[in-house]
């Protein structure tokens, strides 16, 4: 009869917990926090949101800066653009993206810049904002936004004529 060697419990026990304290580590990195599909998701959604550009039409308005202020988000308004965020506190008014297209769409914002210069003279900056993106099987994030000047100032214009006449 051969002699068959055993081991305490104890052995096995510390080896198994040995072997998942080993591959905790590697499961720990190999899994991601969110899928493909969110993180792609959430870079759609980021370039969605409104940023700030350089560029557009600028004019001086010969009114007090809330005064200003309430005539360009009530221009904007009747004009039909909806308002994503308006902060006084800051000076910007930032609109709804529009969208055209169907595959290929184009996407249209308002970002308008309020300056007080002093207590009677406010600085308006207005840049009409466009950018674009490939919607398909799957929806690309958007591009960078693009002023598009001719659009600008004639909003600027129109504004400037508005506010001179309020």
């Amino acid at each position: 009869m051969t002699h068959q060697r055993t081991y305490p419990w104890n052995v096995y026990r510390m080896t198994v917990f040995g072997l998942l304290l080993a591959a905790l580590p590697m499961a720990t990195t190999f899994a991601s926090p969110q899928g493909l599909h969110e993180r792609h998701m959430a870079q759609v959604e980021e370039s969605a949101k409104p940023t700030g550009v350089a560029g557009g039409a600028s004019f001086q308005d010969h009114a007090s800066y809330n005064t200003t202020f309430d005539g360009v988000v009530t221009l904007l308004k009747k004009q039909g653009y909806a308002i994503d965020s308006a902060s006084k506190d800051a000076g910007t008014v930032f609109t709804s993206m529009s969208i055209k297209g169907h595959w290929r769409q184009t996407g249209t914002r308002v970002n308008v810049s309020l300056i007080r210069d002093s207590k009677t003279v406010t600085e308006v900056q207005v840049a009409v904002t466009q950018q674009k993106r490939f919607k398909a099987l799957q929806t690309e994030p958007w591009g960078s936004p693009k002023v598009n000047k001719a659009k600008s100032s004639a909003l600027a214009a129109k504004m400037k004529a508005a506010l001179t006449h309020s």
